[in-house]
């Protein structure tokens, strides 16, 4: 049966293949060793506390208004191609906001930049949740534009949470966007292969702001069964 998503379901299966089993070949991306501090010699790195709005609280599933977040950007020092990340994190959380790294560029890869922004702060095992709130990137839209279209009864923007699940086609559609490449090389740099998976992609709008798409993963370890 040919693919629904032929633009990125098979990219998706495999970035799948690769976070899931430890023995898939042809990975890659590599554990990251990249670190960041604040007086980095090639990054001018900001970083500050914040409060978040309480509507992102509930839909981050996060109950602890009074927990103080981290705002967190990292930019190029000097004139060479392009890259940034600018994002927030909190604990088991990670944010991504603004993201953009060219192609010429031979700095690290975002996933090397988001694995850095939250072990700045927190311990990297302690997190729980990916997400990007205002998702703009244009392949990933599309995806999930043509997800909502063929799913029945459902339309696009949907005010309701739509949960795809990892034995799914429409979970490895998203997973094979420009976002869902993104966390996937960040979970495979951050952890290596077999150790942690994504449970769910949730897609959702807030309230009434229909021009707004967010996207959560929720990761979770994968447990080996022993071997015989």
């Amino acid at each position: 049966m040919a693919d629904n998503y032929p633009l990125w379901e098979k990219k998706g299966r495999n970035l799948q293949k690769w976070i899931e089993n430890y023995r898939a070949g042809g990975c890659p991306y590599p554990i990251s060793t990249f670190t960041l501090m604040l007086r980095h010699r090639d990054y001018v790195v900001d970083h500050k506390s914040v409060k978040l709005d309480a509507k992102l609280l509930t839909a981050l599933n996060m109950t602890n208004a009074n927990t103080t977040y981290r705002s967190i950007s990292i930019m190029q020092r000097d004139e060479g191609p392009p890259v940034w990340w600018i994002g927030r994190t909190g604990p088991g959380v990670i944010i991504i906001d603004d993201i953009f790294r060219s192609k010429r560029s031979d700095d690290p890869y975002i996933s090397e930049f988001t694995k850095a922004a939250y072990t700045f702060d927190f311990p990297l095992d302690s997190l729980r949740n990916v997400f990007v709130p205002d998702v703009n990137e244009t392949n990933t839209l599309s995806c999930i534009k043509k997800v909502y279209k063929l799913r029945e009864g459902l339309r696009y923007p949907s005010s309701t949470h739509q949960v795809w699940e990892p034995s799914s086609s429409e979970f490895s559609a998203l997973l094979g966007t420009g976002i869902g490449k993104v966390v996937a090389a960040f979970i495979l740099c951050a952890w290596g292969q077999g150790k942690k998976r994504i449970a769910r992609i949730i897609t959702f709008h807030i309230d009434a702001d229909v021009h707004k798409l967010y996207m959560r993963f929720d990761l979770e370890d994968i447990l080996l069964s022993p071997e015989l």
